[in-house]
C-alpha cells in the first residue's frame, strides 16, 4: 500500500511555526535579563547610598565613634597650597621713671606718730599714669632695710621698708636695684630688699641684686600680650667699702660677660630692655663711657636702653644695632622723687614706649620722652614736706607758686627740658 501523502506546503509552514517558537524563546530570556541587569544596577545604587543615610540618621540619635582622619591627596603643586596663618599684631606699653632717690626729708616726711612710714600720699599723681600702662618701671636708687637704726640719708643711704609698699600701691610692677648705693648696708640691705619683695609681693619683678650665685644667673622674662619681654639691669659701680660677692650685684664688669647675658636674653625673649645705671653725677651731657657701653648692648640684642644715676635729664636718641636694628636710648631719666634743690635736679623724665609683635617682627613701635617735674610743697601740719611727682604737661603756675623752691617756675622747667633734650615746648 502506497504512503500518505504530504500536502504541498507543509513542510514550509512546520518550519516557520519552528522559527517563532525560537524567537519568542530568544525574546523571553532577553527580556528576563534585562530586568535582571536592572535590579542588580538599582541594588548596587541603593547601596551605595546606605551608609551615608546610615551616618546621617546616626547623628541625628548619638555622637559617632571618633574616624581617624584620612588625608587627603595632594593634587596641586606646592605654589597652588593655602598661604601661611597671618600672626595677629599685638602690643604691650611700658613706662619708665629715673631715680628714687629717698633722703632724710623725705622718709622724715613719711614718718607716721605712731611709728613706721607712709610713702603712699607721694605717689598719687604719677599713680595715674602708672594705671595707663602694661608695665610701670622705676629706678630704686637707695636700698630697703628692715630695721629704723639702719635708715640713714646721703652719702650711705638706706630706706625703710614701707617704700616698697607704696611703689606697688602707686601700679610699678618692675624695679631696678642696681646702682651705686644698692650695696650702702651692705648683705643687709640686700637681704632687707629681696625678703621684702618676695615675702610680700612675689609678682612684683625686681632686678639688679641677688642672695645666691642660682637667682643671678635667672633671666627675668615678663610676658605682656603675647609679647615675651628680658629686663637686664647693671651699674657701671658701687660707692660702699663693703666687699661685695661678684654675683651679689649686676654690673657692667666685662663685655664677654654683659653679651653672654643677652645672647641668653635672646634665647628666651622676644625683646629685650637693658637698665643701665651709668654717667657722671651732676653731668648733662652723655659720656664716652655711656655711648661705648650703649652701642655694646645694641649690637649684643639689646632693643631698649635706659638709663639712670646723673640725677639730670639727658636727650633720647637711637643707634644702629650691628644687625641693622633701630635701638632707643634714655640716656638718662633724672631725678623722680628726691629732696635735691637746683631746678635741674627737680626736672625728670618717663620713658613713654609701645613694643609691636607682628608678621614684620618685635619692634618699638613708639618712644616719647615725656618730662616729669618733681614737686615739693611744704607740709600743712608739722615740719616736714609733702611730696607730688607729676607730669610737666600737668604743672601749673598755682601749682608752681607753691613750690618749695621759687625758681621751679613752669616756664623755667619748660627751659630746663629744651636744653637738655633739643625738643621744643609743646603748643597749648
Amino acid at each position: 500500500m502506497a504512503g500518505k501523502r504530504q500536502k504541498p506546503g507543509e513542510p514550509s509552514r512546520l518550519l516557520g511555526a519552528i522559527l517563532i517558537f525560537l524567537l519568542l524563546i530568544v525574546l523571553v530570556w532577553g527580556t528576563l535579563t534585562v530586568l535582571r541587569a536592572a535590579k542588580a544596577q538599582k541594588e548596587r545604587a541603593e547601596s551605595i547610598k546606605a551608609p551615608a543615610q546610615v551616618q546621617s540618621d546616626t547623628a541625628l540619635h548619638e555622637p559617632l565613634e571618633p574616624q581617624e582622619s584620612q588625608a587627603e591627596p595632594d593634587s596641586g603643586t606646592p605654589d597652588e597650597q593655602l598661604p601661611p596663618a597671618v600672626i595677629p599684631s599685638s602690643t604691650a606699653t611700658l613706662m619708665a621713671l629715673g631715680d628714687n632717690l629717698i633722703h632724710n626729708c623725705v622718709y622724715w616726711s613719711a614718718e607716721k606718730a605712731d611709728g613706721g612710714y607712709d610713702f603712699s600720699p607721694f605717689f598719687e599723681k604719677i599713680a595715674e599714669t602708672c594705671a595707663q600702662y602694661d608695665l610701670a618701671c622705676i629706678n630704686q636708687e637707695t636700698i630697703y632695710v628692715c630695721d629704723a637704726s639702719y635708715i640713714s640719708s646721703y652719702p650711705v643711704f638706706g630706706t625703710p621698708v614701707q617704700m616698697a609698699d607704696a611703689l606697688v600701691d602707686a601700679g610699678f610692677d618692675i624695679i631696678t636695684h642696681a646702682t651705686n648705693h644698692c650695696f650702702d648696708k651692705g648683705d643687709t640691705g640686700l637681704k632687707d630688699t629681696i625678703g621684702y619683695w618676695r615675702d610680700n609681693y612675689p609678682e612684683v619683678t625686681y632686678l639688679g641684686i641677688h642672695d645666691s650665685e642660682q637667682d643671678a644667673e635667672q633671666i627675668r622674662v615678663v610676658e605682656k600680650n603675647g609679647i615675651r619681654i628680658a629686663l637686664l639691669n647693671y651699674t657701671y659701680g658701687l660707692n660702699s667699702g663693703f666687699s661685695v660677692q661678684p654675683w651679689q650685684v649686676d654690673r657692667f664688669s666685662t663685655y664677654a660677660e654683659v653679651e653672654e647675658d643677652l645672647a641668653r636674653a635672646k634665647e628666651q625673649a622676644d625683646f629685650v630692655v637693658v637698665f643701665a645705671h651709668w654717667g657722671e653725677d651732676g653731668n648733662a651731657s652723655v659720656t664716652n663711657y655711656q655711648r661705648t657701653w650703649a652701642q655694646v648692648l645694641a649690637d649684643g640684642g639689646a632693643d631698649l636702653i635706659i638709663g639712670t644715676h646723673p640725677h639730670l635729664l639727658q636727650p633720647l636718641e637711637h643707634l644702629s644695632s650691628a644687625d641693622g636694628r633701630d635701638v632707643p636710648v634714655f640716656w638718662s631719666l633724672g631725678n623722680f622723687l628726691s629732696h635735691q634743690e637746683k631746678p635741674e635736679e627737680m626736672l625728670g623724665g618717663m620713658a613713654d614706649v609701645e613694643i609691636t609683635k607682628d608678621a614684620s617682627g618685635v619692634y618699638v613701635s613708639r618712644c616719647e620722652l615725656l618730662p616729669i617735674v618733681n614737686v615739693i610743697f611744704r607740709a600743712a601740719v608739722g615740719e616736714w614736706y609733702e611730696y607730688s611727682p607729676m607730669l610737666l604737661r600737668d604743672y601749673t603756675g598755682e601749682i608752681a607758686a607753691r613750690h618749695r623752691w621759687e625758681a621751679c617756675t613752669v616756664d623755667k622747667m619748660w627751659e630746663i627740658y629744651e636744653n637738655a633734650t633739643g625738643e621744643k615746648r609743646p603748643e597749648v
